[in-house]
């Protein structure tokens, strides 16, 4: 592509305007730059030296400049300060470190009170039907007969080397 004067294109509406749609960003009115060329002793990016009370030198636009700047502001407006605040000395201690017990802390119930509770809570229970507490009933027998077995099975393996071994 060959660099010259080309005309100004009509102005873009920013990124920052909600009613930009996404279909600009694929139009064919955005300009090629063409090829870029890097000098071979670049490596890296360039690093920034300038502070942010400086204004840049160099710039194209300096409406974008200024949006840039107020983006910015808003940006920094919106961050979570940290408050310091000097300790307050309280004039009497905390519940808690007065009874020794923690502010809200329940008192014993009693015997009655417990059972009521107790009963409360088991009519919250999801009950098994006859149906699941067989299943469940005999699926458990079955696992401990197994484990019997096994547990058995090793104790006459190693009963009979024990045997032969000191025998």
């Amino acid at each position: 592509m060959v660099r010259g004067v080309t005309p100004e294109p009509e102005p873009l509406p920013t990124s920052l305007d909600p009613d930009v749609p996404g279909e600009l960003l694929a139009d064919d009115h955005l300009i090629d730059p063409g090829a870029y060329a890097i000098s071979a002793d670049e490596t890296e990016a360039e690093e920034l030296t300038e502070t942010e009370a400086e204004a840049p030198e160099d710039v194209d636009d300096p409406e974008q400049l200024s949006e840039a700047e107020a983006v910015a502001a808003v940006a920094a407006s919106s961050r979570p300060v940290r408050k310091a605040a000097a300790p307050v000395k309280k004039d009497h201690p905390t519940p808690k470190q007065k009874s020794g017990k923690a502010a809200g802390a329940r008192k014993g119930t009693s015997p009655a009170q417990f059972v009521r509770e107790s009963a409360a809570e088991l009519r919250k229970v999801v009950w098994p039907t006859w149906s699941q507490l067989v299943t469940y009933f005999v699926a458990v027998l079955v696992f401990v007969v197994i484990v019997i077995a096994f547990v058995g099975g090793l104790d006459l393996l190693f009963g009979q080397l024990l045997l032969k071994a000191l025998g």
